[in-house]
């Protein structure tokens, strides 16, 4: 989209400039790689659920896998909670809680009013999302429990994706109340209220980098408009400069942890309902403008990841690692989650034996290389004591995954298997 005032463009990408980024990612690090999850929304099997993958798009992990739709998740500081919506962008939408692995959901919103957008305050302790609960789009805070549930903006407006500064002092956030998508900044009290970009940019969903120096947001944010590109400004609102300029629609409110790239959305735009649909997940690298796609589904919406700040391993990591449960600090050996598979060479078949430590409830998957659960062994409540479950393989020779979860711990493991 040409723009009517001067902002910095990104410089045409030079054909040298791609293959040493290329050789750079190839070269960095396996650790570094994988400590930098993403969850994202997928639409794969005809239902919304929360995936999470590694930050190069491999091992993708299903991590809700049910009916009601899931979308709009964000890690937690430390990497071991992920708050996101469930019901979809509907009037039933409520904010729930999770363990990284998916385990551990609790319902923390229960006002039936559309509550999504949900921020975590960079302790862990807050968290900020847009609601309907007094009968237009406003801000709220609470604290991580759902308790203590408190207004920040007000006004007639629509004022939604809030996002707090890495130093917990500001909340940026979009709010329609000059007749225009803008992006704004607030103190975290709802005072001290900023406004950062211009009307005629119709700019929304913004997200701090992490060091809190910039602001990444998107133009383009409105019912009328054409197309959307990613833009990056200062804090306070000075030196916008403009990372994307396609055709297409391109998003993104999230940092890798050095602050290089981006994670976001590439996709066309549903004016109707205004938000990217059938897209893909792609990463921006925020000097060039240069895209990756992590995800490439043809068709299936995906979309709406955020990327993980803390370097803690992805259950993806864990699964395809086939690592088993170890003691955590602390905890005492007998304590421990244990699993293994017992293959009957030749016949197809594997047996998968397990301990629990404790009675409770479990669950038994085995999944696919991608991370895609291809079958549901055991989801109930069980006695503490040794346990199998069976499982049969199709007609051809193939590595599987399998994860055994029992209060808040899982084992897992690889098994190979041939008809």
């Amino acid at each position: 989209m040409r723009r009517t005032a001067s902002f910095t463009r990104p410089t045409p990408h030079d054909p040298s400039l791609a293959i040493a980024l290329f050789l750079l990612c190839i070269a960095m690090p396996a650790q570094a790689q994988r400590l930098s999850p993403i969850v994202f929304v997928s639409f794969a099997g005809g239902q919304s659920d929360l995936w999470v993958m590694q930050s190069d798009g491999s091992n993708p992990v299903n991590l809700t896998n049910d009916k009601t739709e899931d979308d709009f998740a964000e890690w937690s500081p430390d990497g071991r909670r992920i708050v996101w919506t469930r019901g979809g962008r509907g009037p039933e939408s409520e904010l729930w809680v999770m363990n990284a692995d998916g385990s551990g959901k609790r319902q923390l919103t229960f006002d039936v009013t559309a509550d999504f957008n949900a921020s975590w305050s960079p302790d862990g302790s807050q968290i900020a999302w847009r609601t309907r609960r007094d009968g237009q789009s406003e801000i709220y805070v609470m604290n991580a429990d759902g308790t203590n549930a408190h207004r920040l903006t007000q006004h007639p407006s629509a004022d939604y994706a809030p996002d707090w500064s890495p130093d917990g002092t500001r909340i940026a956030f979009t709010s329609e109340r000059s007749g225009h998508a803008a992006v704004y900044t607030m103190n975290a009290d709802g005072s001290d209220v900023q406004k950062l970009t211009p009307d005629f940019m119709e700019g929304a969903l913004p997200g701090w980098s992490p060091a809190g120096d910039r602001i990444v947001f998107t133009d383009g944010f409105c019912v009328t408009c054409g197309e959307s590109d990613i833009f990056v400004m200062n804090a306070d609102g000075s030196g916008p400069t403009q990372i994307t300029d396609t055709p297409q629609n391109e998003s993104a409110k999230s940092w890798s942890r050095d602050g290089r790239s981006l994670v976001g959305d590439f996709a066309e735009l549903n004016p109707s309902v205004q938000h990217l649909f059938k897209g893909d997940v792609v990463v921006f690298d925020v000097t060039t403008g240069a895209m990756t796609r992590l995800t490439d589904t043809r068709g299936t919406e995906e979309g709406h990841p955020d990327w993980s700040q803390s370097g803690r391993p992805t259950a993806a990591t864990e699964l395809a690692a086939g690592a088993e449960a170890t003691p955590r600090s602390g905890q005492a050996a007998t304590d421990v989650l244990s699993a293994r598979a017992s293959l009957r060479q030749g016949s197809g078949n594997a047996t998968i034996e397990y301990t629990l430590p404790s009675a409770g409830p479990v669950r038994v998957g085995v999944f696919d290389v991608a991370g895609r659960e291809i079958a549901r062994l055991v989801d109930s409540w069980q006695e503490a004591g040794p346990h199998t479950a069976a499982f049969a393989v199709g007609h051809t020779r193939q590595l599987y995954l399998y994860r055994v979860e029992w209060a808040g711990r899982s084992a897992n493991g690889k098994m190979t298997l041939a008809p």
